[in-house]
């Protein structure tokens, strides 16, 4: 009797992950997956019912991974808010850099949800606590939106080409410290 490669869930999502780094969001398929593993595409729906189960899956690795990235540079950084800050925003800026295909998976275009998950709150956190630092607690949900607006937009831009070589860098610096040193003006009048 032959027997089937044993196979988990976890590496699964570790294969699928690397597929879409490699190979773009087209790639991953469960016929795909199977040929990568060298097993029955039948025996990947043991672990997830459907292709996009499997997505949510290496989507919520990356959003662990991202997660983990940013609460490390948040800490590691010191005190300071605008040290912080900056700290924060290279990790952003170079995860989503390393994980391109990864990154438009978890924002590419995937609405926001109403009320945002408890992986999705662990994310913004490093954020939130720095806006915190700046603004107060009144305005750091704001004032969130407003970086992660900022860093968002920089790296969509950057992964689509849009930036020149050799400046993004400077210009994503001088974003962040323009906008730390406004938020701590912030004596401004909210519509």
């Amino acid at each position: 009797m032959v027997y089937t490669k044993k196979i988990d869930r976890e590496t699964l999502v570790i294969v699928a992950s690397e597929l879409l780094e490699q190979e773009g969001i087209d790639a991953v398929s469960m016929r795909r997956l199977a040929q990568a593993l060298d097993v029955r595409a039948s025996s990947l729906y043991h672990h997830f019912a459907e292709k996009s189960a499997l997505l949510n899956a290496v989507a919520e690795k990356g959003l662990h991974s991202l997660a983990a990235e940013l609460e490390q540079a948040r800490v590691g950084s010191g005190m300071d808010a605008h040290q912080q800050l900056r700290a924060l925003g290279m990790a952003y800026r170079e995860w989503a850099l390393l994980h391109p295909q990864l990154y438009l998976l978890l924002f590419g275009s995937t609405p926001v949800e109403e009320q945002p998950s408890p992986l999705g709150r662990t994310v913004s956190a490093p954020m939130l606590a720095i806006a915190t630092q700046l603004v107060g607690e009144q305005k750091a949900a704001a004032a969130t939106q407003a970086l992660w607006a900022f860093v968002h937009g920089f790296v969509m831009l950057e992964l689509a080409g849009q930036m020149q070589v050799g400046v993004p860098v400077e210009g994503f610096l001088l974003g962040l410290e323009m906008l730390a040193e406004g938020l701590d003006n912030h004596n401004i009048n909210t519509f």
